[in-house]
């Protein structure tokens, strides 16, 4: 008994529980993809610049060796080429220039011997070696490291190394361009997520759907069986009354046969539309299946005017009988409207012709029309203008066209008309 409550319980809310766990699983992992985004793009950067460090290091011991093996009064008689040397070492490639300063901020040494003597302001700094950056005239950044080189009796000098910043700008932007596709990842999760969460919704929505329909198949097949019954004997015992009784009481009688046979074809016409569609497919003429239709309404209605532009045979394979209903309820529409109508002509035209595997067929009257309010409206289950209708004609219309893959449009002007199109495969 628990158990059956416990899966009553998730049951009633699976469709809860999946999209509480699709997006714990998006938020998550785009959480991780950020993060994971982030760090990879500040480590690389800490990287590159602690690999500009260490090449600046590398650098300065080299020189601070070299220049501490010399005496400090021969300092100023070092040939400035030992900076150019190192510039132009493969093995220091990336330098932008190397100098050396006094305590004064004279320059000693260059790698440019123009600026050999020549004074610059020179920052103190709390501790050596430190790293910093710098824009030159030439609106370049470079990365640049100030050495302390300490001499007997108190000396000291400064060593520049200034280093250009292109191979560290290439890592850096390739960690943000990887950067860039993890955080477009995670709004792609996210996107994922609102995507399945419609899925799960739209799923959650055609299963009330489902068993809507199902409840309403069932009442609608009780009711039919209850009602026919006793409407059976109604029409049966109208039809015998009718030969029997004096001609007075015959137009009461007809009325009682009609109510009869428009209950009936109400209750064909729910089960039709709350049951599933069988299909059975045949090859025939649809010039044929049109004549035929026509026949009837030809017949019933002399004072309307039927026009059928078709000049050659058209063979399709569907079925017969669905298409005949999609036809015949769309042509009594179009007969209602027209006879609804104050117009002394009374028109009622169908066109068909073949492009490519399609049909078009349309069928357009000249009558009373629609207003875009009950246009909207016209498909929907229930809903009709006609004081007797039972307003599933064109319900049932459409849930034929869907089920024989046919697509139904129709266009209306209050006053003026109606067309109605249907594009039917010729091969369904």
């Amino acid at each position: 008994m628990k158990s059956r409550k416990i899966y009553k319980f998730f049951s009633k809310y699976r469709n809860l529980w999946s999209i509480f766990i699709l997006w714990t699983v998006v938020l998550v992992s785009s959480a991780v993809l950020i993060i994971s985004a982030f760090f990879t793009y500040k480590n690389t950067k800490i990287a590159a610049e602690n690999a500009l460090k260490m090449q600046a290091m590398g650098i300065a011991i080299t020189i601070q060796s070299f220049l501490q093996s010399i005496e400090i009064d021969e300092l100023k008689d070092v040939d400035y080429g030992i900076f150019s040397e190192i510039i132009l070492n493969e093995k220091w490639e990336g330098i932008a220039f190397i100098s050396l300063y006094d305590e004064k901020g004279y320059i000693i040494l260059h790698s440019n011997p123009e600026l050999i003597g020549k004074k610059i302001e020179l920052k103190r700094f709390p501790s050596y070696p430190y790293y910093y950056y710098l824009t030159l005239e030439t609106l370049e950044k470079v990365f640049v490291g100030d050495f302390k080189i300490n001499f007997p009796h108190g000396i000291y000098y400064i060593l520049r190394v200034a280093l250009h910043t292109y191979p560290a700008q290439v890592i850096v932007r390739k960690a943000k361009i990887f950067a860039g596709i993890k955080i477009l990842a995670s709004f792609g999760l996210i996107l994922f997520g609102v995507l399945g969460t419609l899925i799960i919704r739209k799923v959650e929505e055609m299963q009330i759907k489902f068993k809507e329909l199902e409840s309403i198949s069932l009442m609608t097949k009780i009711l039919a069986h209850e009602i026919r019954n006793p409407l059976g004997s109604i029409k049966g015992f109208s039809q015998y009354l009718m030969n029997k009784v004096e001609d007075k009481l015959k137009d009461p009688i007809k009325i009682i046969i009609n109510e009869a046979l428009r209950i009936e074809r109400l209750t064909d016409e729910l089960l039709l539309y709350t049951n599933p569609v069988k299909i059975y497919l045949t090859e025939f003429s649809l010039k044929e299946l049109v004549e035929e239709i026509l026949m009837g309404f030809k017949n019933n209605y002399p004072q309307i005017i039927f026009k059928l532009n078709l000049n050659q045979e058209i063979k399709i394979k569907s079925d017969k009988d669905k298409l005949k209903e999609i036809v015949t309820n769309i042509l009594q529409n179009a007969v209602d409207a027209v006879l609804e109508s104050s117009k002394n002509q009374k028109n009622i035209e169908l066109n068909i012709e073949k492009k490519e595997d399609k049909i078009k067929f349309e069928i357009i009257d000249n009558g009373t029309g629609m207003d875009e309010k009950t246009l909207l409206k016209a498909t929907e289950p229930f809903f009709s203008t006609k004081p007797k209708g039972s307003g599933l004609g064109l319900a049932i219309v459409e849930k034929l066209c869907e089920t024989l893959n046919i697509k139904f449009k129709i266009e209306s002007k209050k006053g003026e008309g109606t067309r109605a199109c249907l594009i039917i495969p010729e091969l369904l």
